[in-house]
């Protein structure tokens, strides 16, 4: 692919994520106002619309924090199957990794792409 190609995927990429994020936003902020209309306009006494407040505020904030909880992806390292750049690779259960056999491998799957872009872009 071209790089004019790329810069447009990731154009039409970013478009596509800020318009998810407007409609995610807009929905939130319609149900808060929806929710809001709907209970300041129930017959109600101050004390009982107190009282539902205080309840649905706690509500939402023990769903906002298991929201939360819930996308919150964890960062987990393995460090056996680390390479560092340029250095010494770690031996992983008692084998030692070749740094041949991978160089050789990174250059097969390099040829390999360049092999598909040509054919795609000719």
């Amino acid at each position: 692919m071209s790089s004019k190609d790329n810069e447009l995927r990731a154009t039409n990429q970013n478009k596509s994520e800020d318009t998810s994020s407007s409609f995610l936003l807009g929905a939130l902020i319609g149900g808060l106002v929806g929710a809001a209309a709907a209970i300041f306009l129930a017959p109600k006494s101050g004390r009982d619309l107190r009282s539902t407040l205080n309840n649905q505020a706690g509500t939402l904030k023990e769903k906002t924090v298991q929201l939360i909880n819930k996308t919150k992806t964890p960062v987990e390292v393995e460090e056996d199957n680390y390479i560092p750049i340029g250095g010494t690779p770690k031996a992983t259960n008692g084998e030692a990794v070749d740094e041949q056999s991978i160089r050789e491998k990174l250059e097969e799957a390099k040829k390999a792409f360049e092999e598909e872009e040509h054919k795609v872009t000719h």
